[in-house]
């Protein structure tokens, strides 16, 4: 039996890690390694590099920055292993016919928190762009989007032929925050202009 303080510390490891989105099992692992809380170099790349984005760091040695990037990868690679086992591919319709931002076929500056629901550009100067989960062939769909960050951006549907930047070729099609529509690179006036936490759909 453990007194009260140590069982808060117990506790305050494992909840440090996995408030950064680290799964279960690795925390597990983690506290048996006996690693105390998340260095700041680990607390800022990790939900990053889970989020899908692409992580550049520079930090002197003993910072933490082979666990900032070990750890994610290890979780990555297991959870892409296990939805493969379970015929959750990329493009491929996921359980339940939920379909959410695909973390496979996204830009590179692209980012996609893990439940696939939130995305996030980190090239200002670039668009960025993903696909879903799955494809449609028929029938009648609709979507909403809620817009929670300042900047612009741009919604929309293309082919699988279609590049990420909607809109900018023939295979897709674009409304974007300035209140225009897009295909092909032409862009024409069309509704109202949105924003920061406008919902478009």
């Amino acid at each position: 039996v453990f007194p009260n303080h140590v069982h808060n510390i117990i506790r305050c490891r494992m909840t440090a890690f996995a408030e950064l989105g680290v799964m279960p099992e690795i925390v597990q692992a983690i506290e048996e390694m006996d690693w105390l809380l998340p260095t700041d170099v680990q607390a800022e790349a990790i939900p990053l590099i889970l989020g899908g984005g692409d992580v550049l760091m520079a930090a002197e040695t003993g910072s933490g920055k082979t666990g900032a990037f070990s750890l994610p990868v290890i979780q990555i690679v297991y959870e892409t292993l296990r939805d493969e086992k379970e015929g959750r591919c990329p493009n491929v319709k996921v359980q339940g016919g939920k379909m959410v931002l695909n973390p496979h076929d996204r830009g590179e500056a692209f980012a996609i928190s893990p439940d696939g629901l939130l995305c996030q550009c980190r090239e200002h100067k670039q668009w960025q762009g993903c696909r879903s989960t799955f494809g449609i062939n028929q029938g009648k769909y609709y979507y909403e989007t809620t817009v929670t960050d300042e900047g612009l951006c741009r919604v929309g549907w293309s082919t699988q032929g279609g590049t990420l930047e909607l809109g900018k070729d023939r295979y897709g099609f674009g409304f974007g925050g300035t209140g225009k529509k897009s295909t092909n690179s032409q862009f024409d006036d069309y509704g109202k202009a949105f924003g920061k936490d406008d919902t478009v759909g």
